[in-house]
């Protein structure tokens, strides 16, 4: 099983997109993530936390989730914690947690605690022409942005996390309003 999905994170020179795939394989279990760097660790392990203190069953199986390091023009550190929920959402699906047929055509951004609060971007004013330079004619048209209601999202199909991750126990999402100070 193999799936990916668009992500955005905000950086000091604006919003970037990258890509953000992976597969689970019949090998030995464990879970990787790869390409953010020095975070790889960390998120790997918030993630697997996550899933634990939820009591998700995980199929046991390898999980690999990348990140597309031809697609990364930034690497600061504070920038890359953006990555962090399309990292969970990748894995949770490749799992069989999230009830999705696909999330290929899905665009999101965002950042975990360890208690399960899920900050969201407030949606950039100009997202959809970063899209319009980023993106293919057809591939940006059938884009859903993931997200919160709240997030200015009315200008896109959108895909509220509350309704796509009621099932799992503790999770609570909210706005990063924090982040908007940067384009």
């Amino acid at each position: 099983m193999e799936t990916q999905v668009k992500a955005f994170y905000r950086t000091p020179q604006g919003v970037k997109f990258v890509t953000i795939f992976g597969y689970a394989t019949k090998g030995v279990p464990s879970l990787e993530i790869n390409g953010a760097g020095k975070l790889s660790k960390n998120i790997k392990e918030k993630i697997i936390y996550l899933t634990r203190i939820r009591k998700l069953s995980v199929p046991l199986r390898r999980f690999v989730v990348c990140v597309d390091l031809n697609e990364l023009k930034d690497q600061h550190v504070h920038s890359l914690k953006w990555l962090e929920f399309p990292l969970l959402l990748v894995y949770w699906y490749l799992c069989g947690l999230i009830p999705i047929n696909k999330l290929d055509d899905c665009l999101c951004s965002g950042w975990l605690k360890t208690n399960g609060e899920i900050f969201h971007m407030q949606t950039p004013e100009n997202l959809r022409s970063l899209m319009k330079q980023e993106f293919e004619s057809g591939e940006k048209e059938n884009l859903k942005l993931v997200g919160i209601e709240g997030a200015q999202m009315d200008d896109f199909y959108s895909i509220d996390t509350n309704l796509l991750l009621e099932h799992i126990p503790e999770l609570k999402f909210k706005l990063d309003f924090f982040s908007d100070s940067t384009n």
